[in-house]
């Protein structure tokens, strides 16, 4: 399964059929996806081990890990895996909290296909930056506060807040956390936190000013959230705030006041550190943790695009060669015998296919051809081999 390319969804529905899945309440959900890192806004795998053949980018691991938290609130809700009635439900959450809306290309490439729509919505919401050429000098290109998605989703289904206000008050507290947890460091603490410019950059509603704190959200925290929100918070600051060893006391002492604020317990305090602690020893070199230039976070986002598409259609090439051994086996019957009429089927299909192969080939050595080539597989729906691809269902 490929979710950089069409189909995804769709081949996502088919695989999760034969998974079982655990988690019974919205507590087991947030346990699972903190452990992989998306409550933090950096999986470093993927919860459902559903596809092993290919190596996915950061941002398709967040795509999968974000829909799978999705279904599974939807899951512990209604009690079933009905997923097409899901996927509406999902665009229906999308309009309501009306933070963007499809492009007339994106309409057009989607069509009246909810799984289609769904995907388009997922290609605008988790990028930050949605220009193909400047989010490469981005620090992380997916959404930081994806979570906020699952539970606004999940209050979404029981139908308890309006959605546009309640989206506004989570981002409005972590915004002030964010910013109280900015006003703590020192200087030069501040230029290696890049964590909170990527918070920062996540909002959809809030007009963020690093280092401006509003205190009134001290007041608010207690009352107007329940634990799943405010462990949430917890964990928030804790990303925020985090340093592999403490030099002093004001790291444990802002986590513990803002806990005494919320009214939690000491030991939920303790558990959002030590799955902090488990998250660091884990991603600590990923891109997350470190900061780099500018000019040198592009190249290397480039060269890993690069890396990944040369290891993917080497490998679909290899396939492609592979599926024709038939072919050559036919051809060379055919020589001295009369093919049979399914024979003469095979054979055409296969010399079909690898004469699309070197179409699609010439697509890739385009300049831009990683863009164009989706186009073209809109306007010709069979101008790729089979081999290449990955979202296909098979019957």
């Amino acid at each position: 399964m490929n979710p950089s390319s069409s189909g995804w969804i769709k081949k996502f529905e088919t695989l999760i059929n034969s998974v079982h899945f655990k988690t019974e309440t919205f507590k087991d959900i947030y346990n699972l996806y903190i452990s992989c890192g998306f409550v933090y806004g950096f999986s470093h795998k993927t919860i459902l081990n559903i596809d092993g053949e290919q190596e996915l980018a950061q941002e398709e691991i967040e795509k999968l890990n974000f829909l799978t938290s999705l279904y599974n609130v939807y899951r512990i809700k209604h009690k079933t895996s009905g997923f097409n009635k899901f996927v509406l439900s999902l665009l229906l959450y999308f309009e309501k909290i009306d933070v963007f809306e499809l492009s007339l290309w994106d309409k057009f490439i989607a069509g009246k296909d909810p799984y289609q729509q769904l995907e388009r919505v997922f290609n605008e919401h988790i990028q930050i930056d949605s220009n193909v050429i400047t989010k490469h000098f981005n620090k992380k290109t997916t959404n930081s506060l994806l979570f906020i998605d699952v539970l606004a989703y999940y209050n979404f289904l029981n139908e308890k807040v309006d959605l546009v206000t309640y989206y506004k008050d989570i981002e409005y507290i972590i915004v002030n956390i964010t910013n109280d947890v900015y006003s703590f460091k020192k200087e030069k603490e501040k230029e290696k936190k890049t964590t909170l410019q990527s918070i920062s950059n996540s909002f959809l509603f809030q007009n963020a000013t690093i280092g401006k704190v509003d205190l009134k959200y001290r007041r608010l925290i207690e009352t107007k959230f329940n634990i799943n929100e405010k462990k949430y918070f917890l964990d928030v600051a804790a990303l925020t705030i985090w340093e592999p060893i403490f030099e002093d006391d004001i790291s444990f002492n802002f986590l513990n006041a803002l806990g005494t604020d919320m009214n939690v317990s000491n030991d939920l305090i303790k558990l959002s550190i030590e799955q902090m602690a488990d998250f660091y020893n884990t991603a600590k070199d990923a891109k997350l943790f470190k900061k780099s230039h500018l000019l040198n976070n592009f190249y290397d986002n480039a060269s890993e695009l690069v890396i990944r598409l040369i290891k993917r259609n080497s490998k679909r090439i290899i396939k492609e060669l592979s599926q024709s051994k038939e072919l050559m086996v036919l051809l060379s019957q055919s020589t001295v015998r009369e093919l049979t009429k399914v024979e003469q089927e095979k054979v055409q299909f296969q010399l079909l296919d690898i004469l699309k192969t070197i179409p699609s080939l010439a697509i890739f050595l385009l300049p831009g051809g990683a863009i164009l080539l989706p186009i073209f597989a809109k306007l010709i729906p069979n101008l790729l081999p089979t081999a290449f691809d990955d979202n296909k269902i098979d019957k």
